[in-house]
């Protein structure tokens, strides 16, 4: 996978002749300034061009050929014509050049700040890490379900049995309620309701002795207690268990964060510095000046030389 278009046809190779060992952008940039002006000084003079004298006389005067008002090219000027435009077709055509050269440079320094991550890592054969993703959170369930076959029976059966009992002995429950109406007769074993004749005598008496059913209600409230309590050990060592595992978890993914980031930051730290040698590297390629354009060269490199040393 290519990342980068090298388009190295404009600069110089390690090792090339003296001719090709190429010119700094700034330089070339520099010198098609230069190259400008002289086309705009060539310009001027070829579009001045005139090749007839003009005279304007006043009638009666002396001079038989009246002042000159116009001058047309001498017949050495008319020769510089053709080196005039030669001029300015090299000097177009060195502009050119250089101007596509530090194009393709820039472009290349584009192309380099645009690679991706991704793009460099599958080019390098470099496998990205992924994100860890965070497990959901633990729940008592999920610690239930890793007890035994024993301990979830008697998980399962404490559950029910704690709930069986706590219904029969709960006040709204029927055995209480017998309960209590049991200790209300035994103090109040006669009722009446009405009055007169219609007076109706209600006599009450114990079906079963209230010390039995002391006993009995004493005794579902012992094994419901024995229930609870035993439920109770079990569920708090699921919840240890389960914290002991939640911090597990919580460590476990710190763990693989940490190898992600610390993975992640390596890489990236590669990326930024392949980045930066590309485009150190790109910078600093030499432009070259080809043959056909050499002595373009010449004359522009004397010429600033020259300005050079009169400023």
């Amino acid at each position: 996978m290519e990342l980068i278009n090298r388009d190295m046809t404009f600069f110089a190779n390690v090792g090339a002749d003296k001719n090709e060992r190429g010119i700094t952008s700034t330089a070339a940039t520099h010198l098609s300034e230069l190259a400008t002006e002289i086309i705009a000084g060539c310009k001027a003079k070829l579009e001045s061009a005139s090749f007839v004298n003009g005279f304007v006389d006043i009638v009666g005067s002396a001079n038989d050929k009246g002042k000159q008002v116009e001058i047309g090219y001498a017949t050495h000027q008319l020769a510089e014509f053709n080196t005039l435009v030669a001029r300015v077709g090299g000097m177009h055509s060195f502009c050119a050049w250089m101007r596509e050269a530090v194009k393709t440079k820039e472009r290349m320094m584009e192309e380099v700040s645009d690679v991706t991550l991704d793009d460099w890592a599958e080019a390098n054969n470099i496998v990205l890490p992924k994100m860890p993703v965070r497990e959901d959170e633990l729940t008592e369930q999920n610690i239930i379900q890793t007890l035994s076959v024993a301990e979830r029976c008697e998980y399962y059966s404490l559950e029910a049995k704690a709930a069986a009992y706590g219904k029969f002995i709960h006040p709204d429950e029927p055995f209480s309620i017998a309960r209590r109406r049991l200790q209300e007769i035994m103090s109040k074993p006669i009722t009446t309701q009405g009055e007169g004749s219609s007076l109706l005598i209600y006599r009450y008496e114990n079906s079963v002795d209230e010390e039995d059913v002391e006993k009995v209600y004493l005794q579902l409230q012992s094994e419901h207690r024995d229930a609870e309590k035993r439920l109770n050990q079990i569920k708090t060592s699921i919840k240890k268990k389960l914290n002991l595992a939640k911090a597990e978890q919580t460590e476990a993914y710190k763990n693989k964060l940490d190898s992600y980031q610390s993975e992640s930051q390596k890489i990236n730290a590669d990326f930024s510095s392949w980045q930066r040698r590309e485009i150190e590297q790109i910078s600093s390629l030499k432009i070259i000046v080809p043959n056909d354009l050499q002595s373009t060269f010449d004359y522009l490199s004397a010429l600033d030389e020259k300005k050079t040393q009169t400023e």
